[in-house]
């Protein structure tokens, strides 16, 4: 059927596996500034109410081993916000509760507060004001003249997220998954990182071994699956491609989800608008 493609990913949800739920809600809703949308059972969801939208999901899993302070599936995922005002008042939020900022820095216009939550997932809050990225040396943030900027309120808004960076043990195989099986393009590529997907999502690669790496998904803390939403044609091109390269995969009797496990161990869902 030619070279398949999906195009443009557009991430709905990052599924996060955890320990202490209610340490991690306190993280995300309080300093990140997501809402609480609801709980089911082990299952916390946040995300935005209007429009409503479903950012992140915390499954709590006391079984699962904690592995902390090895290095992870998951290196780190970024959350953009619109405007530097957005950025200041996490800034705000994480002063108040007396919350670490890893790293802060900046280049140009261009900011960035990196946070590790409570279970050691690195997320950054970032803001640039154009899609062309700066050359520029980055320097530290002057906190100071951040927190003039912020407005105070206790929800984020406009935040969507645009890249997660994934730690992997075979680079090619990974690649090859990415590239081959889902379509998606190699635009930047050096012995130690791969870029793939330019535009709305991107997704990187790091080579590491060790931690949990190559440990399945549903036996250790840390990310569990990835939401993409497609439109109807693109999910029947799917199941099509997938279906020609004889791979393993799920599809629901409505056509509306399919899931499937990338080389990584880490399961990638892909659902209808």
């Amino acid at each position: 059927m030619g070279n398949f493609h999906l195009g443009k990913l557009n991430l709905k949800t990052i599924a996060i596996r955890v320990r202490d739920r209610d340490g991690m809600i306190h993280f995300y809703r309080d300093i990140i500034g997501l809402h609480l949308l609801r709980e089911e059972n082990e299952l916390a969801i946040l995300g935005y109410k209007d429009p409503a939208s479903e950012l992140l999901w915390l499954e709590e899993s006391p079984r699962a081993d904690e592995h902390r302070g090895e290095i992870k599936k998951m290196q780190r995922v970024s959350l953009v916000v619109p405007n530097v005002e957005e950025l200041a008042n996490v800034y705000y939020r994480a002063e108040k509760e007396d919350y670490p900022v890893k790293s802060a820095l900046q280049a140009d216009d261009e900011k960035g507060l990196l946070f590790e939550d409570p279970e050691g997932n690195e997320i950054e809050i970032f803001y640039a004001p154009s899609k062309e990225r700066s050359t520029s040396e980055p320097i530290k943030i002057d906190f100071a003249e951040l927190s003039k900027k912020a407005t105070k309120r206790e929800k984020i808004h406009g935040a969507y997220f645009d890249k997660i960076h994934l730690n992997v043990s075979d680079m090619s195989k990974q690649q090859a998954f990415l590239a081959e099986i889902l379509g998606l393009e190699v635009h930047d590529e050096s012995d130690e990182e791969i870029l793939l997907n330019r535009g709305e999502f991107n997704v990187g690669l790091s080579t590491a071994t060790g931690g949990t790496i190559d440990l399945p998904t549903d036996k250790v803390l840390g990310l569990d699956f990835l939401q993409f939403i497609v439109s109807k044609d693109k999910l029947l091109e799917l199941s099509e491609h997938l279906s020609g390269k004889q791979l393993n995969f799920f599809c629901d009797k409505k056509k509306s989800l399919i899931t499937l496990y990338d080389a990584a161990g880490i399961e990638w869902w892909f659902v209808l608008k």
